[in-house]
């Protein structure tokens, strides 16, 4: 643990650590303002650019994050991911439980990079999503109430569908959509299915 200045206060058995903080543990590390840690609870509570980077290389920004000291359980507040294949995650909430499945609540999820000119702009393609849920055990990446957009535009609606996680190189499923532009047809969308029939193909 890194920090300008430690508060404890045994009264109430929490440890303060504030300004410039920054904590390593298991390989995760934490920077933020200001981490407050709780040892009745065992949980920490971070505020102010929070950023923390998991060993996988995946990095998570949130503006509050409250998460246990392992680092495998917690809830953040207006979070961003970005995984190590640059896929992202933006959603309003998300929950995180047992270290391996996490829950974002009206969430985002696109493989595009936002436009540096002007980074709200829509990226080409993403899935807006009422839940996702991402599950580092079993790869996979659940969306419920789902909408495909282009450019911002909705094109398609799903119930639920689910896809591969970022880590995933071959699995059997659809591969990102494109777009199509034809003189004599117009404009077209592109789903490409893949199958992964054995190791070597």
């Amino acid at each position: 643990l890194e920090a300008d200045e430690l508060i404890y206060d045994n009264d109430a058995q929490t440890i303060a650590a504030v300004g410039s903080v920054r904590i390593d543990y298991d390989g995760n590390q934490l920077v933020a303002r200001k981490v407050t840690y709780n040892q009745r609870t065992g949980r920490m509570m971070a505020e102010g650019k929070v950023e923390i980077v998991q060993p996988d290389g995946t990095r998570v920004y949130a503006d509050k994050v409250d998460i246990t000291d392992d680092f495998k359980d917690g809830f953040v507040n207006a979070l961003r991911v970005e995984t190590t294949d640059n896929t992202r995650f933006a959603a309003q909430s998300a929950v995180r439980t047992g270290g391996k499945v996490t829950t974002f609540n009206q969430g985002v999820y696109t493989a595009c990079e936002p436009c540096k000119d002007n980074p709200d702009k829509p990226p080409l393609w993403q899935v807006k999503a009422q839940r996702i849920v991402w599950n580092g055990e079993k790869k996979t990446v659940r969306f419920e109430r789902a909408r495909l957009e282009f450019f911002g535009v909705p094109l398609a609606y799903f119930p639920a569908f689910e896809i591969a996680d970022p880590t995933v190189k071959r699995k059997t499923g659809f591969l990102i959509p494109g777009i199509s532009y034809k003189s004599n047809l117009g404009v077209g969308v592109k789903v490409p299915f893949y199958m992964a029939l054995s190791p070597h193909y």
